[in-house]
């Protein structure tokens, strides 16, 4: 790497000229925290500032609220106000300079019959003492957005400068990068502060990282001169979102972050495949009569697996018996809503305990680690002995016996939540770990569980009912083989979907009412939990109140994530009772609820939820006998895209499909929920854009570490280096030297 005393990921931002301790704070609200941060604060569009307008261009510009740079005289200012105590603003008032006569003359015709006036107004302070800054018959550079405003001319809010000779180069004269404003930053203040900081010797010496044979296939400019053309281009860059070409410079720092992004995950994928070498660790095998005893299991079934139940069953037996390395599985089950994924769970962990194994199943909720508990006791009764619930709720005395009879080896299959992975729960022989629900617990989480017993490396198997596409289960389970299951159980029926205007909830009510009598029972779902002044929308508990009105308070529930878990188990056995026949909730139904009288569900203000949180919304029914209905309550005057998106809940039940278009409209960010652990956070790459940077990112890091596995050799430290830098800490890695 570079050979400057400091890099610039060393590099406290506060440091940097211009910033300072307040400005730090600022910065850190964007996750900014060191000069490297900042060289990847990638501005979101740019300015052409190249030329300085005439006024005949400024008057036209202002027709259709333009942007406008030109060169004039301040006249006069003034103060002015709304009233004895309204709004106070200031004016001034500017003569236009032709820009090719400096001296103030027009330049032709069309400019001697105007009067090359404008105003500049501020409807705030603009601060700094502006009248003294610029006095009457100061010469000014100025830029902002203009507008006619009673057939004068108006520049909002404009920058100035006293002079061109005076210019900064960041400010004015080509392609000037315009970024978001993190709380009091301006952009024009960030700007300069970057403009500042590509002068640095640390970022002047940056050398690369990509091999030169790649950067020269792949046609990619240094990571240096890309780092400037990103904030200072020499022509023009199209940012912003996708099906944006990237370009160049974007591609070369979007491929180095997938790049570093394969790397981690390959180099950890092989640090726990040999954790049992290492550590001389065994690793759990089924024995070969497993196919056998896998078979008995399922004739045990009232029904029959589908295809893909099947192979990715058969993936998993194949994974733990016939592997040559001595190396543990890791896996990932993804599925559809109602593919049926925990029977693969059961039957797998049914396996691992005939084996003489302990088996962890850990849910992200209380109530789905009940229901998958009394699901595998009611499939598989003769077993039932052999499993343990172990969750926050228990009393401290059942979870001290429950914790001592897995240490000593007396349970066998223990389901609970993250009460399993608390350092006091330890395990005799743990040889498998099922994750439910994979995108809702960290990688750091995985890692306590593995970590939890001593002289067995567990297999892993996780499972996510999220149809996540190709390209994004490539960046966030790329340490995990894939299983896909896509076709649902024989005799499922359809869900019927309908799209209804927030005017005609009147007739909803009516029809609700109806499915009620008839037995059914009913979902009813908002966005928020408590009423909100900066949204207008019905909250949950607005909600409940109104519907215990109309059904009869006895007959409603409410759930919502603010209650104690005692709470909302109460309420949630109460409905699935059948005690509650409506159930008014937020998204906490979202995940694992399995309620066969369900056979409605109406979401509210479903313009406010993705199409992917919509899918698994609509999954909570459809899973008994009755006919199903899922009914999206939308704004009356939606915009066409609102209207586009829900158009394809209605046509639709395949979650491949609509988690495809759900990540192509909002981005991986929003797509599986910016908290959401395991989910890669990309300053610069785009899953949906960089798809071909990501597979081939991932081709070139199987290259290298097939030659060089932990990456040791000269022509790679600093490659090593920047890995450790990019995804080191966020994947747990503990690569040494």
């Amino acid at each position: 790497m570079s050979s400057a005393s400091k890099q610039p990921w060393d590099i406290d931002i506060q440091f940097l000229k211009g910033v300072g301790e307040k400005l730090a704070t600022f910065f850190g609200k964007a996750d900014v925290h060191t000069l490297w941060d900042l060289l990847l604060f990638l501005p979101r569009t740019y300015e052409d500032r190249r030329k300085l307008h005439s006024y005949p261009e400024i008057l036209k510009l202002s027709e259709v609220e333009g942007t406008v740079m030109g060169i004039g005289v301040i006249e006069k200012f003034h103060k002015k106000q709304a009233g004895a105590r309204g709004r106070r603003w200031t004016e001034a008032l500017v003569r236009v300079i032709d820009p090719e006569n400096r001296l103030g003359a027009p330049a032709n015709s069309l400019a001697t019959i105007m009067d090359p006036r404008v105003l500049f107004t501020w409807f705030h302070d603009p601060g700094n003492g502006i009248e003294k800054r610029f006095p009457p018959e100061t010469t000014v550079v100025f830029h902002g957005k203009t507008q006619l405003f009673r057939s004068v001319v108006q520049v909002v809010h404009p920058e100035l400068q006293k002079s061109e000779a005076e210019l900064p180069w960041w400010e004015f004269g080509g392609f000037i990068p315009v970024y978001r404003e993190i709380s009091a930053l301006s952009t024009r203040v960030t700007r300069r502060i970057i403009a500042q900081a590509l002068n640095r010797e640390e970022v002047r010496l940056i050398e690369e990282t990509l091999p030169e044979r790649l950067r020269l296939e792949l046609r990619l400019p240094s990571l240096r001169e890309s780092l400037r053309e990103l904030h200072f281009p020499k022509q023009w860059i199209p940012l912003g979102d996708p099906p944006v070409a990237a370009g160049p410079y974007l591609a070369r720092v979007a491929f180095e972050e997938l790049f570093m992004m394969a790397l981690a995950l390959l180099l950890r994928k092989a640090e726990w495949s040999n954790s049992a070498t290492k550590h001389l660790r065994k690793v759990p095998k089924f024995s070969k009569d497993a196919h056998t005893r896998m078979k008995k299991y399922l004739s045990m079934l009232p029904f029959e697996l589908t295809k893909g139940q099947a192979d990715a069953l058969d993936d998993i037996v194949r994974d733990v018996t016939l592997k040559d390395a001595e190396v543990p599985m890791h896996r990932l089950v993804q599925g559809d809503v109602g593919s049926g994924k925990t029977i693969i769970a059961f039957v797998s962990a049914l396996l691992m305990v005939d084996e003489g194994y302990q088996v962890a199943m850990m849910a992200p909720t209380e109530i789905l680690a009940d229901q998958h508990f009394q699901n595998f006791s009611k499939l598989f009764p003769e077993r039932a002995h052999e499993c343990l619930l172990l969750k926050g709720a228990l009393t401290a005395k059942q979870k001290k016996e429950a914790r001592a009879a897995l240490a000593e080896g007396r349970a066998r299959f223990v389901i609970g939540t993250q009460a399993l992975i608390t350092d006091d729960t330890l395990f005799d022989n743990l040889g498998l770990i099922i994750v439910d629900e994979q995108h809702r617990f960290g990688v750091k989480q995985r890692i306590l569980m593995k970590g939890q017993t001593s002289g067995v490396s567990p297999h892993l198997l996780v499972m996510t009912a999220t149809p996540i596409p190709r390209s994004l289960a490539l960046t966030i389970y790329g340490d995990l083989n894939l299983s896909v299951i896509r076709d649902k159980p024989v005799g499922r029926i359809p869900i019927e979907t309908h799209m209804v205007r927030k005017k005609s909830r009147g007739a909803l009510g009516e029809r609700l009412k109806k499915f009620i009598d008839e037995g059914r029972q009913i979902y009813l779902v908002y966005p928020l939990v408590e009423e909100s002044e900066e949204m207008d929308l019905k909250d949950v508990q607005t909600a409940h109140a109104e519907w215990s009105q109309t059904f009869g308070k006895e007959k409603v529930g409410l759930l919502h994530g603010r209650m104690k878990s005692k709470e909302k188990d109460a309420v949630m056995r109460a409905f699935k009772s059948g005690e509650l026949r409506v159930l008014v909730s937020t998204t906490v139904i979202e995940v694992g609820v399995d309620v066969p009288n369900a056979s409605v569900i109406v979401i509210e203000h479903a313009e406010r939820f993705g199409l992917s949180q919509l899918h698994q919304l609509r999954g909570r029914v459809g899973r008994g006998a009755l006919k199903s209905y899922c009914v999206l309550v939308g704004p009356d005057n939606a915009s066409p895209n609102v209207d586009e998106r829900l158009k394809i809940m209605v046509e639709s039940e395949d979650g491949f499909r609509i988690a495809e278009k759900d990540l192509e409209i909002r981005g991986p960010g929003e797509f599986l929920g910016r908290r959401q652990s395991g989910l890669p956070g990309f300053r610069v790459a785009h899953i949906m854009r960089d798809i071909h940077l990501l597979e081939r990112a991932r081709e070139e890091a199987e290259k290298i570490l097939a030659t060089d596995p932990d990456l040791s050799l000269p022509e790679h430290r600093g490659l090593r280096q920047m890995m450790q830098l990019w995804w080191g800490g966020r994947m747990e890695l503990t690569l040494s030297g």
